[in-house]
């Protein structure tokens, strides 16, 4: 057996990228890597078929490159799906790529694939490498390209292009050579004709020693990303359309890497993490990130969908049952001995002082009301600062006006001038449903 293929036989065991009996669908451009994937899968006795993409974008030689595949798969009675694809807009590298993987899905869906096989080595994940350190990245742009995710795999992450060269030759394999990989008007073919073999010049091994530090990061980077999913676990919860992250847990400088770690997935680069994190102790400061808001509130922030948020303001002309933009309120009357205390969501009040028709609202500067069992008026954003409101959730907040006056700021507190009294004979129960 060759060493590349006890090598291929033995990673797909340790990474447990196929189980016995799984059907495998194999990218395949034509190309040398390509090429030797599904020679090895021949040889590994891996149930497999072939996917390839014609692109267009080099003419007469994407139509050589279709027609080599299809020649190699006839031979070795693969079945072999083929597809064009127009790109006539945006960046064509990125386009194809969506392309690519969106019909690759498609396929295993349709065909019932277990896996889809690429055929990244271990100088693309170096290539990956270098392009994410010159952009800026975190730890897992630092791990190079992942060995599998979610149907993905690829399984010759661990062998050098250099390898796989030698082992198409000594099997005597054929392949398509892609002209546009000579230009170097792409990052990647940069890096892969200047810069990578000044690398090499320093340290002929340095592919052998890049792969152990590349199973080394990984390892780090799954010890960080199971770390965040234990701190998502126990301090980040939903709250309404948006999320609450509780930040006790806090409480070293390096828990900074983890904060930015957590918030990655609502669009937070690490610059912006740094600033969230400094502002921990303070309230209502807000970073508004892609579709998200983020807010901080002293040690809790919330994450809530970006956006203004939409004004409400529905006349109560009598008892029944209002929307509110997602919310109801429900409206009755009742006795007084009917009256039950205790739910922040349910208010009562006088009947004779709280009279139809009444209007609930978005509350707005300038609103000022008498909190139960003050004497005086407050302004009713003060009383929501004082309550540690935070900035988020303060736009949700609605109000109930009765002639001109604040009976209820919704949620939270009556207004002491609408309360129940001795005197009270009839009430008026308004319950909210957010």
């Amino acid at each position: 057996m060759h060493s590349l293929q006890k090598q291929f036989h033995d990673f797909i065991l340790s990474n447990h990228l196929v189980k016995k009996g799984e059907k495998i669908l194999l990218a395949v451009s034509g190309g040398l890597d390509s090429m030797v994937m599904a020679h090895l899968f021949l040889k590994e006795e891996i149930p497999f078929a072939i996917a390839h993409c014609n692109f267009g974008l080099r003419g007469e030689e994407s139509d050589d490159d279709e027609a080599f595949v299809l020649d190699w798969a006839d031979q070795h009675n693969v079945n072999c799906y083929v597809k064009g694809f127009d790109l006539s807009s945006g960046s064509i590298q990125m386009a194809a790529r969506n392309a690519r993987y969106s019909w690759f899905n498609e396929l295993a869906l349709e065909h019932h694939f277990d896996k889809i096989a690429t055929a990244h080595h271990l100088n693309d994940s170096l290539e990956t490498l270098l392009i994410n350190l010159s952009r800026g990245t975190g730890i897992k742009g630092v791990s190079g390209i992942v060995i599998k995710n979610n149907q993905i795999i690829r399984p010759l992450l661990f062998a050098e292009k250099q390898r796989l060269y030698d082992y198409a030759m000594d099997n005597d394999l054929d392949w398509r050579e892609d002209s546009s990989n000579q230009k170097i008007d792409y990052d990647r073919n940069l890096l892969r004709h200047d810069v990578i073999p000044d690398f090499l010049k320093l340290n002929p091994s340095m592919f052998k020693t890049f792969g152990l530090t590349l199973e080394r990061l990984t390892h780090a980077s799954d010890i960080v990303h199971q770390q965040v999913n234990e701190l998502k676990a126990r301090y980040l919860t939903i709250e309404g359309s948006g999320y609450r992250l509780n930040l006790e847990w806090i409480n070293k400088p390096s828990d900074e890497l983890m904060l930015a770690e957590l918030l990655a997935p609502y669009g937070v680069n690490y610059v912006t993490a740094k600033e969230i994190f400094e502002a921990r102790g303070k309230s209502g400061k807000s970073f508004p990130v892609n579709n998200w808001l983020i807010t901080v509130d002293r040690d809790v922030i919330y994450i809530d969908q970006a956006g203004e948020e939409k004004k409400v303001e529905v006349s109560i002309g009598s008892a029944g049952e209002y929307g509110l933009n997602g919310g109801r309120i429900l409206v009755e009357q009742i006795t007084k001995k009917d009256v039950v205390f205790g739910d922040a969501d349910v208010a009562h009040f006088d009947a004779d002082k709280l009279r139809y028709p009444f209007v609930i609202r978005s509350w707005e500067n300038g609103d000022r009301f008498q909190p139960l069992g003050m004497k005086g008026e407050k302004k009713v954003s003060d009383y929501l600062i004082d309550e540690k409101i935070p900035l988020a959730s303060k736009k949700k907040v609605l109000v109930i006006e009765c002639n001109g006056k604040i009976a209820w700021v919704v949620g939270m507190r009556i207004a002491d001038n609408f309360k129940l009294t001795e005197a009270s004979s009839s009430v008026i129960k308004l319950t909210f449903y957010g």
